[in-house]
């Protein structure tokens, strides 16, 4: 992999995807590791050090381009736009999926096409991690609703003025995940953190955080 200073992008994992990995013994076994909004491949380092399988799908040209090139070319990329539906994943099983910054980017009906997709990819046993935003995120109402608990939001500060977010009660997110994907005995935590951005601060950033295994 590029020095540190070479990385395109992100640096280094979400520090929830790294707990994920060493908390389930991920590092200790190999397999298909899946990321859908994977970006420039910072999650998907991690798992690359460990000598996973990796794919990333991601609708960023540019953004799969510089993960090939982060990760050494040891990358499966797959251009998508996931509010149109999951793409064909090949026919090799996927052992972990990642999904940390996608679902509140997605409608209600697009998040169940996505899932339920995602459901019949997944190998036995296989792990899941999520993270999305929460209904007490500092973006949540700022805007207009086009959906219940759907904004397309009005916050320039933020850098997503225009976009669409959906937003999760904790219950809601693990029922979504436990039906649509199959998720036995789910763990949830909550993230809550300030953040400055544009030179205003942003608080609170709301995220629930769910991982665990399919059946």
């Amino acid at each position: 992999m590029p020095a540190l200073p070479d990385i395109r992008g992100l640096k280094y994992p979400d520090e929830f995807v790294a707990r994920h990995f060493f908390k389930r013994g991920l590092h200790q076994r190999s397999g298909r590791v899946v990321e859908l909004g994977g970006g420039t491949g910072n999650n998907l380092s991690l798992y690359a050090a460990y000598g996973w399988s990796l794919t990333d799908v991601d609708y960023s040209q540019s953004a799969l381009d510089d993960a090939a090139f982060n990760l050494d070319g040891r990358v499966e990329t797959i251009r998508a736009d996931l509010s149109q539906g999951l793409p064909d994943l090949g026919d090799t099983p996927i052992d972990v999926l990642l999904i940390p910054n996608l679902l509140c980017y997605l409608t209600d009906a697009q998040a169940r096409a996505v899932l339920t997709a995602a459901r019949r990819t997944l190998a036995p046993g296989a792990e899941v991690f999520v993270r999305t935003r929460l209904v007490d995120d500092y973006r949540c109402g700022r805007g207009v609703e086009e959906e219940p608990q759907g904004w397309r939001l009005a916050t320039p500060e933020t850098g997503e003025a225009g976009l669409f977010n959906l937003f999760y009660t904790e219950e809601g997110l693990v029922s979504r995940l436990v039906d649509e994907l199959g998720l036995i005995e789910p763990t949830a935590l909550k993230v809550s953190f300030d953040n400055l951005q544009n030179g205003k601060r942003v608080a609170p950033n709301s995220d629930l955080v769910v991982w665990g295994a399919v059946a």
